[in-house]
């Protein structure tokens, strides 16, 4: 939650030429004239940013909402005719162009830190330092890699385009990706400055994020893909050992560590509004914890390691991005009375409801884990006794539970009425229940990075102090005792789908399965679960490997250099007919 951020300046475009890819359109900058002073590098930089909050204009569409619903943390309830979330559910699509707007948004970031890449030498150095330069590249490179990374993590093999060159490319293979995408994240951890997160800008990429991101990859690519190594375009490789001597120096020296108590995470330890959520004073009695939100008023959280922040300035303009939309998505369905939904905000209600096959084997596991009631709420418990309503808005696969970490999170002015988020009343956001919520959108954490160092060394004593953080006994390492400090500690946090395809697709496929039969309700009305295509959860990942379909625009543009990811087809295989249950 921040105020006015750097990378929220300006929508800026630059260079660029309408092909295939759609990276950008033509402006009245041009490589000639542009950059030529210090404001211009800040601009250029800012451009690539400010595609993270583009994502948002269509949040149902987006990578992180299809990693939440694909997984078993989510089925993809909302309205009858929410089809996208639906799609998601079974590895389905609701309409050739279904996810147009994710392609042609991430492109356009690939173009603009290409452009940075070429163009920021040219500056002078007594425009730019040159020790700046090296910080604004380091961050291309770094922004580049996570814009691929979402692009394979979606559709596979894409196009690699790494130049502003206007060309027509065909699909590279996920060994060249990910060579590129360890290329650059090494780039960006030898570029970056090499000190404390506490003394960077917030909102800015750091070597920190870089390591930790090298990690992500490398995990996902050698699971997913069944490769020892990453092989380098430029010659060498990124081998486990790199990995993990780059997570120890994240480790050691990044100055990033876990913040006392896992609620303080999350926007409901607010200050406005902690005194009088129920929940949080009850745990707090119990435990004699005073809890203090990580983020209260603007501060700098020393766990969040790379975020999406978020200014005081949405609106309806190209400025919609500047609102958290995910906390509109995630919020209780159907715009409700928020004193009856108190502290949680209301929405769109869109791939949020949390299957009981999840609640019931987190406490089958660790039955005194804090974290399942600080990340899930319980319908029943905590705001169907005020007056929540269910089936509000043709409301279908609505479960029992719902999570708490995105959801807007609403508090008391002191006129006594409530406004639609907190951040009305700290920072003077607009009152208004699609533009308010502004907590940042966090896609890792330093728990994550203990995690992965876990996993990489098969040492237990990371992992562990992660789970002392929840007043949880120290375990043995084992890979079923990662598997599942990962999904309990990092639950809905866009994480889960990525780590259950790279443990290999039986694991997945048994995940995935155990959502079948579950309570759901259906205009309000209980009823058990089924997979939204007849074929099952098993059968439609075998046929696509959880990736979804290029938009067929794309295609036909591509001249016959692209071709569709396997099950789907313009005949309708995979074609999501509405719903029907």
């Amino acid at each position: 939650m921040k105020k006015i951020l750097y990378l929220l300046i300006a929508g800026l475009l630059f260079v660029g030429c309408e092909d295939f890819l759609d990276s950008d359109p033509l402006t009245d900058k041009t490589s000639a004239n542009f950059p030529q002073t210090a404001d211009d590098a800040k601009q250029m930089m800012a451009g690539i940013y400010t595609i993270m909050n583009n994502l948002q204009h269509q949040v149902d569409r987006s990578p992180f909402f299809i990693w939440e619903v694909a997984s078993d943390d989510k089925l993809g309830g909302g309205g009858m005719n929410d089809i996208q979330a639906q799609s998601y559910e079974t590895f389905q699509f609701s309409d050739n162009e279904m996810l147009a707007h994710s392609w042609s948004v991430l492109y356009l970031g690939i173009h603009r830190a290409n452009f940075a890449i070429e163009n920021m030498g040219l500056l002078a150095d007594d425009v730019v330092s040159p020790a700046l330069k090296n910080q604004y590249v380091g961050e291309a490179y770094f922004l580049r890699a996570w814009y691929f990374y979402q692009l394979n993590s979606v559709f596979n093999e894409v196009p690699l385009k790494i130049t502003t060159e206007a060309v027509n490319l065909p699909a590279a293979t996920a060994d060249e990706i990910y060579g590129q995408i360890a290329s650059d994240l090494k780039s960006a951890i030898e570029l970056l400055p090499n000190v404390p997160y506490a003394q960077t800008q917030q909102g800015r990429v750091t070597k920190w994020a870089a390591q930790a991101l090298m990690a992500r990859a490398f995990l996902f690519y050698t699971g997913f893909y069944q490769k020892t190594a990453i092989t380098l375009p430029e010659g060498g490789s990124v081998t486990k050992q790199n990995v993990i001597t780059w997570l120890e120096d994240c480790y050691v020296n990044s100055g990033h560590y876990l913040v006392d108590d896992f609620h303080e995470l999350w926007p409901y330890t607010n200050e406005l509004t902690i005194g009088t959520y129920k929940y949080i004073q009850d745990y707090m009695a119990e435990t004699g914890k005073t809890l203090k939100f990580a983020s209260d008023n603007g501060a700098r959280n020393p766990e969040t390691v790379f975020a999406l922040q978020f200014s005081n300035f949405a609106n309806w303009d190209i400025r919609r991005g500047y609102s958290n939309t995910y906390q509109l998505f995630y919020a209780l369905r159907g715009l409700q009375n928020i004193e009856n939904t108190y502290p949680f905000a209301g929405g769109w209600g869109q791939g949020n409801s949390i299957p009981e096959s999840l609640v019931d084997q987190w406490l089958a596991d660790e039955p005194n884990d804090v974290r399942l009631w600080a990340s899930v709420m319980d319908i029943e418990k905590e705001v169907i006794p005020s007056g929540y309503q269910r089936g509000a808005w043709d409301f279908v696969l609505e479960s029992n539970y719902w999570g708490k970490k995105y959801n807007g999170i609403t508090a008391r002015h002191p006129d006594g009425n409530l406004r639609h988020d907190y951040g009305v009343i700290m920072y003077g956001t607009a009152n208004n229940n699609q533009l308010s919520h502004t907590d940042d959108l966090v896609f890792i954490r330093f728990a994550d990075v203990l995690l992965m160092l876990s996993e990489l060394k098969e040492d237990a004593s990371y992992m562990n102090e992660v789970r002392a953080r929840a007043d949880l006994p120290a375990v043995a390492y084992s890979l079923e005792n990662l598997q599942k400090e990962r999904r309990y500690e990092l639950a809905f946090e866009g994480v889960r789908w990525n780590d259950m395809r790279r443990w290999g697709a039986t694991f997945t496929k048994n995940a995935l399965e155990a959502q079948v039969g579950v309570k759901v309700y259906n205009f309000g009305v209980a009823a058990t679960h089924k997979a939204l295509h007849p074929s099952g959860y098993s059968a439609r990942y075998d046929a696509t490997k959880g990736f979804f379909p290029i938009p067929q625009s794309q295609i036909d543009l591509s001249e016959g250099l692209l071709n569709q990811v396997p099950g789907y087809s313009q005949d309708g295989l995979g074609l999501y007919p509405g719903w029907n249950n």
